[in-house]
Order: C-alpha cells, then sequence, then structure tokens
C-alpha cells in the first residue's frame, strides 16, 4: 500500500491497543474545540483591556490633533482592528471569507493530524480513524446551527446564529470531507483484500453507504447557487436529512455512538427551544399601493412579552396557505421593524418575489377582497426573536454613526436608528447631540417604499412606527422615481403585472408631498465614497451598520476598509440579503 500503510496481522492486545487509541483521539478532537472558545474569551478580555486604557488616553478636549497621538496601546488596538478587517474580507466573491478559510484550514490539519497520529503502518487503523474523527465533530456541528439566544456557542463567542452560520457551513464541509475519505479508504481496502462483493452486502457497509448518500445530498443542496436557485427545496433538505441521517449513523457501528447520542441531544434541545419561543399572534397582512411591499402588524397587549423585543432582531413566520385555513410547513425569516415597547405593534415588512412572499401577497389580495377592504385579523404563528441586536455596543458612545440600507434592509435598520436617536437621551441638548452626530442613508427604487416609515398624512403624528416625533434627518435615495415597477412576480402571470400597473403606480410628486420635514429626497444611487469620507474624520471613532443587497453592503464594506487601513476606529454590523 502507498506511504507505508499495510493490513498487519493483529494479536487480541494489538487489536485492543487499536481500539483504545481509536477511543482516545476522537475525544481529543471534540474537546479542542474548548481550545477555541478561550482564545475568543482572551481576545474579549484583550479588546476590553484595550478600550479601558484608550479610554484613559483619550483626552476630553475635542482637539482631533490631541486625539490622534500614537501611543503603543493605541496601535496595539489598531493593528488587532486591521487583522480583524483582513479576516472578514471575502477570497473570492461568494467563496467564504478569509477568517473562515484560514480557521477551515487550521481545524482541517489539526483533525488530520489526529487521525493520522499513531496509526504506525495499520491501514484500517487510519480508515476507521477518518470515520470516527469526523462522527466526534457531528455534536459542535448541530451546536453551531442551534439558533436560540440559550446556545452556549453564542454565549461564549458572542456572535449571533447568522455569524455562526459560516462556521457550522465549514464544518459541515469538514465532516463530510473525513466521511468520504473513510468510506473511499474502506471501498479500497475491501477491493485490496477481495471481499468487496461480500462485505457490500453486510448491514453495517449499507448503512454506512446509506449515511454518506444521505450527506452527499445535504453538501449539494446547501451549495449557494442552489441555495438561491429555490431556498425551499435547501431548507426542506437540510431540515429532513439532518433529522434522519442520524438514525444509520446510529445502527452503522457501536463506536460512534456516544457522539451520535450527543448529536441526538443537542437535536431535541433545538428542537424544544423552538417550541418554547413558538407563539400565535393575531395580526393584519396587507399590500403597501404603489410598492411591492407586504405589511403585517401584530398588535401587542399590555401583558406581552413581545415588548421586550429589541431593534434588529427577527422572527420566523409561519402563516395560514391562500387555500386552506392549515399552517404551512415552512417558515421564514421576518426583521422586526418598529420598536415594540414603544409602538405597541410588531411591524414586519417583506418584498413581493416568488414563493412565500407571493402566497403572502395573494393572501392579502384575497382577504382584502373577501372583507370588503377591511384589514381582518388572522392568526399568525411567530417563533423568535432571533437575531445580533443582543451585540450591538452603544452606539451612543460613538463620535458618529452612519446607518444605511438598501430597500427593505432598512427593516433592520430604521428600529435601529431609531433606538439611538429617539431613546438616548431625555433632554432636548442629549437628543441633539445625538440626532448631529447621525446619518442615515436609504437607497430605495421607488420613494413609495418608504411609506411604510413615512406614512401619507404629513401632520405631526406620536405613533412611533410612523416616526414623525423625531426630527433626524434622513437622506433617500430613489433609482427609479417614476413609472411602475413591474417586478412583482417576475414568473407570475400577466395579471399580477397589470395589477400592480393598475395599483401600485404613484406619481412622484405626489409622494413627494407625503414625507415629513427633515427627509432630504436625491434621484440615482448614493455615492458612498463621498457619504463615508463625509462621515470619517481624523481620529473620530465611527459605527457602521449597514444592510441591503449584496453589491452595497460590499461596496460600503469596501469604502470603510480604507479607513480601518489607515487606523481609523471602527465598530461595522453588516446585514445581507439571502442565506
Amino acid at each position: 500500500m502507498a506511504f507505508g500503510y499495510g493490513f498487519p496481522n493483529l494479536n487480541d492486545d494489538q487489536k485492543h491497543a487499536r481500539r483504545v487509541l481509536l477511543d482516545f483521539y476522537p475525544q481529543v478532537a471534540q474537546w479542542s474545540a474548548l481550545a477555541v472558545f478561550a482564545l475568543f474569551q482572551f481576545a474579549f478580555l484583550f479588546s476590553w483591556l484595550t478600550c479601558r486604557g484608550l479610554a484613559y488616553e483619550r483626552p476630553r478636549s475635542p482637539s482631533f490633533s490631541k486625539r490622534t497621538e500614537r501611543t503603543w496601546l493605541k496601535a496595539s488596538q489598531q493593528s488587532w482592528d486591521k487583522l480583524l478587517w483582513w479576516m472578514k474580507k471575502p477570497v473570492f466573491p461568494n467563496w467564504g471569507t478569509t477568517g473562515e478559510w484560514v480557521g477551515g484550514g487550521v481545524w482541517t490539519t489539526w483533525l488530520l493530524y489526529l487521525s493520522f497520529a499513531q496509526t504506525g503502518n495499520d491501514y484500517m487503523h487510519l480508515t476507521k480513524r477518518f470515520g470516527i474523527i469526523g462522527a466526534s465533530q457531528l455534536p459542535l456541528h448541530y451546536l453551531l446551527a442551534l439558533r436560540s439566544p440559550y446556545s452556549p456557542i453564542q454565549y461564549l463567542t458572542r456572535l449571533s446564529h447568522e455569524q455562526l452560520k459560516a462556521p457550522h457551513q465549514a464544518l459541515g464541509r469538514i465532516i463530510y470531507l473525513f466521511f468520504l475519505l473513510h468510506v473511499a479508504f474502506y471501498l479500497n481496502g475491501f477491493v485490496q483484500l477481495g471481499f468487496l462483493a461480500k462485505r457490500i452486502k453486510d448491514k453495517d457497509v449499507i448503512l454506512g453507504l446509506l449515511s454518506i448518500s444521505l450527506f452527499t445530498i445535504l453538501s449539494t443542496t446547501s451549495l449557494e447557487p442552489l441555495r438561491r436557485w429555490n431556498y425551499r427545496v435547501f431548507f426542506t433538505t437540510h431540515v429532513l436529512i439532518a433529522s434522519t441521517v442520524l438514525v444509520p449513523l446510529y445502527f452503522h457501528v457501536s463506536h460512534i455512538r456516544p457522539y451520535i447520542l450527543e448529536t441526538i441531544a443537542v437535536f431535541l434541545l433545538h428542537q424544544i427551544l423552538r417550541i418554547l419561543s413558538t407563539k400565535i399572534f393575531p395580526g393584519t397582512i396587507t399590500l403597501l399601493p404603489g410598492t411591492q411591499l407586504v405589511q403585517i402588524r401584530i398588535p401587542l397587549s399590555s401583558s406581552s412579552t413581545a415588548l421586550k423585543w429589541k431593534p434588529g432582531q427577527h422572527v420566523y413566520l409561519r402563516h395560514p396557505s391562500p387555500s386552506t385555513s392549515l399552517f404551512r410547513l415552512q417558515n421564514n425569516p421576518f426583521t422586526i421593524a418598529s420598536l415594540p415597547a414603544k409602538d405597541k405593534q410588531l411591524l414586519l415588512i417583506a418584498r413581493t418575489l416568488n414563493g412565500t412572499t407571493k402566497h403572502l401577497a395573494d393572501l392579502a389580495r384575497s382577504l382584502s377582497s373577501r372583507d370588503g377592504g377591511i384589514h381582518a385579523s388572522i392568526p399568525l404563528t411567530l417563533e423568535g426573536p432571533y437575531g445580533a441586536s443582543s451585540h450591538v455596543p452603544n452606539l451612543v458612545a460613538f463620535d458618529r454613526i452612519l446607518f444605511v440600507a438598501g430597500g427593505v434592509g432598512a427593516t433592520f435598520v430604521v428600529p435601529v436608528w431609531r433606538s439611538v436617536v429617539e431613546e438616548s437621551g431625555s433632554g432636548d441638548a442629549a437628543a441633539s447631540s445625538v440626532v448631529n452626530r447621525v446619518r442615515f442613508i436609504w437607497a430605495v427604487r421607488k420613494l413609495a417604499e418608504t411609506r411604510w416609515v413615512f406614512p401619507e398624512s404629513a401632520s405631526i403624528s406620536t405613533s412611533g412606527s410612523e416616526m414623525h416625533a423625531t426630527t433626524a434627518p434622513v437622506e433617500i435615495f430613489v433609482s427609479r422615481p417614476s413609472g411602475a415597477d413591474l417586478q412583482v412576480n417576475a414568473n407570475g402571470d400577466a395579471d399580477d403585472i397589470e395589477l400592480a400597473e393598475h395599483d401600485q403606480l404613484l406619481g412622484f410628486e405626489e409622494q413627494m408631498h407625503s414625507l415629513r420635514k427633515g427627509v432630504v429626497v436625491h434621484s440615482g444611487r448614493p455615492k458612498m465614497d463621498r457619504i463615508i469620507e463625509e462621515v470619517f474624520g481624523k481620529g473620530l471613532r465611527v459605527a457602521v451598520l449597514v444592510c441591503g443587497p449584496r453589491g452595497l453592503v460590499e461596496e460600503v464594506r469596501e469604502r470603510v476598509g480604507w479607513w480601518v487601513g489607515r487606523g481609523a476606529e471602527v465598530w461595522v454590523h453588516e446585514e445581507v440579503f439571502g442565506w
């Protein structure tokens, strides 16, 4: 065999020694994750100590020349920020970040070392090691998919479920690689020994081949092109196979059962936490005139636990089918576009495309025609809330705050923006100070798409969701100032397009009159290079929140990266459309 491996004849003592090693190294592989979590704690400690030191070093005078004095502490912080920024930089478009590749490469190398260590020249020992090392990573893989805020990994890393998706995907590919090596080495060994025809009929081999086939389907449907082609296929396949593949793995061989039982425990915990976070609310579904947007309003009682939900969080919505009264199986994430505690309601906004959002739009039309235009209340099942808002720092502490939204990305940005400008201080002086440090850029296709934030009435209102009470300026950039938007259902019937032209076309001047004072409207796309240059300044600490299409987010990241490379103190949070 290659590389000195072969099929030595082992006595009972040697077989027992091999079994001891086969049990030991997977435990090392599993518990090695604690070292990664320990590195996170050291990073948090370093960041905390640095921030405390810089707070003492920062002079009270607003002079920028004094604030740019370079100390060893500031130099360390800038080097750390540059490293983190480099780690978040994409290697290739849609191919992951540098950090994902470095982290995945280091972890794969470590697991490969644990697979080869002390295997001697025993080919079957190496083959078995690949399989059990891969199985040892399954509990961690399922923990990374746990989207509940009670997830221990979220607590240890201070990362949200959305941010943990990348390591979840990377570890899934690593596990698949080790299982492939396990299967390929075993089949090659059977061929070399001349009993493939016999072993292929045995139960353990059949279950192993079934398991790798399920993992292959799971990995294939998880590829980004397929996710973008049909998210429902990906989601359904992912959920079904992730829950069923554990059965053939459990009965494959007894040695991996402890890891499979741990994985089953994590899976059951996930389901229990999802059930506990799922509630039914009465709400209304309507179409916003002049737009492709579907609006869902859910009023909250004074005793509702949803009043404690935070800006920027999202929920998973299950809704009744337009043709039946039964709840649909699939659920989709919707950002909470309101401040629940202040508005006493949950506001969800979605752009009408194909799939679930089209069903929502059809349901809104059906309810409107059936009830004579009255917004009838229907039961809606919400699971959550989830999201990264609990990991957002105190934005008021920054010298400048830049909010950038593209289209319905404002559903994430607007509540966080409101929480800053409306709740940062009780006095007028405090509120004015914050407003002067905030800039909100919103790029939309049609001005009518802003109507869920700025209703038609120009009168002053105290309704939190309508936001007439705040005087914070908003800059809206409209790429299509006139004409109907015919993308309500790109693959739908002509009747849908005709309805869009008839019901959704509003004049630009008419829309302008509906906006409140403080809103500045521009025609065309925002020039992010100029905007970011105006926001950043010498010695300033800047917070940037951006949510929208991938192109907009990447443009903002590229422009902000230029300032990070020059030592600017920047905190950035990005939300990109898509899974």
